[in-house]
Parts: structure tokens; sequence; C-alpha cells
């Protein structure tokens, strides 16, 4: 039974006599090393160089010192990380336990229980290359980032915040937009924003938010949720983007369509009295037209 539970487990078991030769590997542990079994008891490999073989070229064994070493020596329960090389020379990055086996006080053998970290160490790799990137794209594109949780805190904003607002990164993320907002335009913030976080919907408003020269500019802001496999929100991704320009040329612009659409119905009117004052005074010719004949 303690055989087949070592056999299935997902932990590499090794076991060593007293002189750290190898005297057992589970299925994990052949996996992990490439070796089996059989062939490791019929060259007597010690457990050092089953996991730390000489390189092909060099032929002899290698006896530097190595964390899994150093805990060996101890003969104590330890615990620590090292990395295996797998016989086709691939290292593996593991995180293992060490446990030795005493009788009567006397040390007769060990064993060694490893976690092979070599998935998790890609994955961690694969994370930090991830926010590297999106770091990067959110430091450099011209837009304000920023993302909150799913309580609608600020947990992150962009340099270019920081920058164009003149307003320290702690000030901001403690107390919103509220210290750079207009107050004209806060109730409507506020009031999108709420909606947002209750019913999980984008969030979409314009505001004017105050400039480090103490001027105002429009912006646009936007956030979507992001959600996980079961729908929950685990963070708001949002950009502030500077529409000012675009803002005031729309409201020239339609102040520019208002005196034309105003002079345009100042001109009907005119043409409809100008053709009125005609009708009337052809009908005044024709009257008196009319008359002059009847004589």
């Amino acid at each position: 039974m303690v055989r087949t539970l070592a056999q299935s487990a997902d932990l590499a078991l090794f076991m060593t006599d007293a002189r750290l030769r190898c005297t057992y590997m589970n299925a994990a542990a052949e996996a992990l090393t490439g070796r089996t079994l059989a062939e490791v008891v019929a060259r007597g490999l010690s457990l050092h160089d089953l996991v730390h073989p000489p390189p092909p070229e060099g032929g002899a064994s290698s006896r530097a010192e190595t964390s899994l070493s150093r805990a060996l020596t101890k003969q104590t329960r330890e615990r620590g990380e090292d990395v295996f090389v797998h016989k086709d020379g691939h290292p593996h990055p593991v995180a293992f336990t060490v446990s030795p086996l005493r009788e009567a006080d006397a040390l007769v053998g060990t064993i060694l229980e490893v976690r092979d970290l070599t998935v998790e160490r890609r994955a961690a790799e694969a994370l930090r290359t991830s926010e590297a990137r999106y770091r990067f794209l959110a430091e450099t594109i011209p837009v304000q980032v920023w993302t909150a949780k799913p309580d609608g805190l600020l947990d992150y904003v962009s340099s270019r915040a920081v920058i164009e607002f003149g307003v320290p990164l702690d000030t901001i993320l403690s107390e919103g937009w509220l210290n750079v907002l207009h107050p004209e335009d806060r109730a409507l913030a506020i009031e999108r924003w709420t909606t947002a976080l209750r019913t999980g919907e984008g969030y979409e408003v314009e505001f004017r938010l105050k400039l480090a020269n103490g001027h105002y500019a429009w912006y646009l802001a936007r956030a979507v949720p992001e959600r996980d496999a079961n729908g929950h929100i685990l963070q708001w991704l949002g950009t502030n983007t500077n529409i000012h320009e675009q803002r005031e040329a729309r409201e020239r612009t339609e102040a520019l369509l208002a005196e034309v659409g105003q002079q345009a119905r100042e001109t009907e009117a005119t043409l409809v009295r100008l053709r009125a004052e005609k009708l009337a005074a052809e009908a005044r010719v024709a009257e008196l037209e009319a008359k002059s004949s009847a004589r």
C-alpha cells in the first residue's frame, strides 16, 4: 500500500541508505531524473550524482556544494530549493524536503521529497513579462490608464496622470479624481460611476479635470470590467483621454452651425416677408388696373 501511494504521488520521492546511495525512486522521481530505479541501483549512484550528473564531456562526478548537499550534511529535517539536472541535461528548479531516517539514534538513510517548480517558474516568468509589457504600454500610450478594485477604489494610475495634474500618486489613489474634478461635473461623474459599479456595465462620461497649471481640461473617461470565468468582476480597466481640443472644436462648430441656422431662419423670414409684400403689391396693381378698365 505504501509503495502504491508513493508511486502515485505527484511529489518525486527518493530514498537513500546511510551512504546516501539512492535505494528507491517513485515514478515522479524517475520522470524528473530521466533514469529508472533499476538503472540507479545497478550503478550504485549517490543521490548527489543522480540529480547533479557531471557534464557529458567531463566524465567525472561533480562535487560542487549545492543547497541539497548542505541540507544532507546537517542530518536534520531541512527544506530548500535547488536545481536538479535531467539525464538529457535539462535543468529543473525544485523545492525539496530532506528527512533523515534513524534507528536507535543511528542514521540509516534519508527520504527526499521533491516538487518540480519548472511549470510554476515558467508561469511566473510569463506573468512578469506580461506585467512588464502592460506597464510599458500603460506608461507610454498618450492617455491616462487606471485600474480599480471591484468596489471602485483606484489601485493603479499611470504616471501621465501624476504629471498632467501635478498631484502625488498616493493622493490620487486615496482620494480618487475628486480633488481634480471640476465641481460642476462631480455629480454626473459620481452618478455614472456608481451606476457602473452597481450594474457591472461599462462606464463613460465627459468631465473637466484640473491640470497642474491650474486650468481645467475636458477628458473622456471610460472603463470596462474584467471578469473571471464565473462572471465575477476582478477589476476595472479604465482610461482618461484629453478631448479638450476636440471638445472646443466641437463647441465652435456647434456655435457656428447655430449662427448659420439663425441666419438662415432670419433670411427665410425676410424672404417670406418680401414675398408677402410682393404679393400684396401685385394685388394692389391688379386692383388699380381693374378700376381703370371699368371707367
